[in-house]
C-alpha cells in the first residue's frame, strides 16, 4: 500500500504545480496590466515595478494553492481512472480511501503551511506593497492621480479629475484642495489641466478656465476666477522608503486582529454603558421638580423642552453611530480572522471533492480539470464574498460568513465519496470529447 500511495502522490504533483502556475497567471493578468501601465506612462523605474510585483504575489498565492490541490487532483485521479489503474488497484483490494490518505496527509501540511504563511510572510508582503506604493506615490505623483478618485497628499494637496490622459499629461475636470499647514483653505476647480515636468524636482500643474475659493479666518471669504493658473508640485526622482506604524486589516496577522479586536469591543462596552447612562441621567433629570423643563411659564417652558431634548437626543445619536461603527468594524475585523484559516482548510474540502469527480471523469484532460476546478471554486468563492458582505453588516456571525463554503462543499464531497464507495463514481460525468466529435460530425453532414 507504501508504494500505492506514493504513486498516487507521483501522480498529484506534476498537475498540481502546473495548474497552481495557470492560476497565477490568470490572476496576474490583471495586476501585470496596472504595472506596465506605472512604467510605460507613469515612469515609475523597472526595478521598483519589478519589486511590487513580488509583493503582490504572496496575496494570490495564498487563494490559488487551494485551486491547484483541486485541479490537480482532478487530473490526476481522472487520468488513473481512465487508464484503468484505478480499476487495477480496486482488484488488487485497494479502496478509495487508499488513494485519498497520502492526497490528504499532503492537504493537511500544504494547509498548515498556509496558515503560517497567512499570518506571517502575507501580512508583512501588503504591508509593504502598501508602502511601497505610497512611497512610488510621492516620487510620481501623477501615477497616484486615478480618474473619478480623490488622491490625497500629493504634496498637500487633494486632486480629483474627470479624465486623465497618461501620455499627454492632459487632465479634464480637476478639482484641487489645498491642505497647506498655516494657509488658508483653498478650493481650485479647472475645466482642464496640464501635467509638465520641470527639472528633477518639480511638477508643474498648469490649470485653465478655472474658479478658486479661499476662506482665512481673518480676511474672511474671497473667490476669483481665472484663464490660467500654475501650481508647482514637488517631486524626486529618488524613492524615499517611509515605514508607516499604520496597517489595514490585511496587513495584520490573526494574533495582532483579535488584540484589535479586543480593543475594540472594550471600547463598544464603554460606550454602551456610556449610553444607558445618560438614559438614565435624562429620565433623572425629567423628574426631578427642580428642573427647567417642568418650571416656569409655558413658553419657556416649551422653549426649554425642546433645547433639552434636543440636546439629549443629538448626544444619543452620536454614541449610537460611534456603537455601530465600532461593531461594524470589529465584524470586519474577525471575518479576516477566520478567513487566515477557513481557506487553508479548503485545501483539505478539495481533497473530499476532487477524488470521487476525479473517479467520474475517467480524463486527464487538463482544459477539462482546470474548468471544473474553476466551477467549483466559483462557487467556494461566491459563498465566501457574499457571507463576507452579509458578516460586514452584521447580518450573520464572522464564522458562519468563512465556514459556510467549507461546510458545504465538505458535505456535498462526503456524499460523493460514499456514493463512489457503492457505485464506483458517484456522478456520470460526459465525455466531452465524444460530445465535441458528435457536434462535429453532425455540423458537417
Amino acid at each position: 500500500m507504501k508504494k500505492l500511495q506514493l504513486y498516487v502522490l507521483k501522480e498529484f504533483f506534476p498537475p498540481f504545480l502546473l495548474s497552481l502556475g495557470i492560476f497565477t497567471f490568470i490572476m496576474l493578468l490583471d495586476k501585470l496590466l496596472d504595472l506596465l501601465d506605472m512604467i510605460v506612462s507613469k515612469g515609475v523605474p523597472m526595478a521598483i515595478v519589478g519589486e511590487i510585483f513580488m509583493l503582490l504575489l504572496p496575496s494570490m498565492i495564498a487563494v490559488v494553492i487551494p485551486m491547484g490541490i483541486l485541479a490537480g487532483i482532478l487530473i490526476a485521479v481522472g487520468r488513473m481512472s481512465g487508464d484503468l489503474e484505478i480499476t487495477a488497484m480496486k482488484a488488487g483490494g485497494a479502496s478509495i480511501y487508499n488513494i485519498m490518505f497520502p492526497l490528504g496527509l499532503v492537504a493537511m501540511l500544504i494547509a498548515g503551511m498556509l496558515v503560517v504563511f497567512n499570518n506571517s510572510v502575507l501580512p508583512e508582503a501588503n504591508h509593504t506593497a502598501r508602502n511601497l506604493l505610497l512611497d512610488v506615490g510621492t516620487m510620481r505623483p501623477t501615477a497616484r492621480i486615478v480618474p473619478g478618485m480623490f488622491v490625497d497628499d500629493v504634496d498637500n494637496y487633494r486632486i480629483l479629475v474627470e479624465e486623465k490622459d497618461d501620455l499627454t499629461g492632459k487632465l479634464i475636470g480637476v478639482i484641487i484642495h489645498s491642505q497647506a499647514p498655516g494657509a488658508p483653505n483653498r478650493t481650485i476647480t479647472a475645466v482642464e489641466g496640464t501635467m509638465e515636468p520641470v527639472g528633477a524636482n518639480h511638477l508643474r500643474l498648469v490649470l485653465e478656465n478655472g474658479q478658486m475659493h479661499e476662506k482665512d479666518w481673518s480676511e474672511g471669504y474671497r473667490y476669483s476666477s481665472f484663464d490660467s493658473y500654475i501650481l508647482d508640485i514637488a517631486r524626486s526622482e529618488e524613492l524615499v522608503r517611509n515605514d508607516r506604524a499604520s496597517r489595514g486589516d490585511r496587513e495584520m496577522s490573526a494574533d495582532q486582529m483579535r488584540s484589535f479586536v479586543d480593543s475594540l469591543s472594550e471600547r463598544r462596552v464603554l460606550l454602551s454603558d456610556s449610553i444607558v447612562t445618560l438614559a438614565h441621567t435624562f429620565l433623572n433629570e425629567l423628574s426631578s421638580p427642580e428642573n427647567p423643563v417642568i418650571t416656569g411659564d409655558s413658553t419657556r417652558r416649551l422653549s426649554n423642552t425642546h433645547s433639552w431634548l434636543t440636546s439629549v437626543s443629538t448626544d444619543m445619536t452620536l454614541l449610537n453611530d460611534q456603537v455601530d461603527n465600532l461593531k461594524n468594524n470589529i465584524s470586519k475585523y474577525s471575518v479576516e480572522i477566520h478567513k487566515k484559516y477557513s481557506i487553508p482548510f479548503a485545501c483539505l474540502i478539495f481533497v473530499l471533492l476532487g477524488v470521487p469527480l476525479g473517479l467520474s471523469s475517467r480524463n486527464s484532460n487538463t482544459g477539462l480539470a482546470v474548468t471544473m476546478s474553476l466551477i467549483f471554486i466559483l462557487v467556494y468563492y461566491f459563498f465566501l464574498i457574499g457571507g463576507e458582505q452579509l458578516a460586514d453588516r452584521g447580518r450573520i456571525p464572522a464564522w458562519a460568513a468563512m465556514w459556510s463554503p467549507n461546510i458545504l462543499l465538505g458535505a456535498l464531497g462526503v456524499y460523493l465519496t460514499f456514493r463512489s464507495l457503492r457505485e464506483g463514481h458517484p456522478v456520470a460525468l460526459p465525455d466531452f470529447r465524444e460530445l465535441l466529435k458528435k457536434w462535429k460530425a453532425k455540423k458537417n453532414r
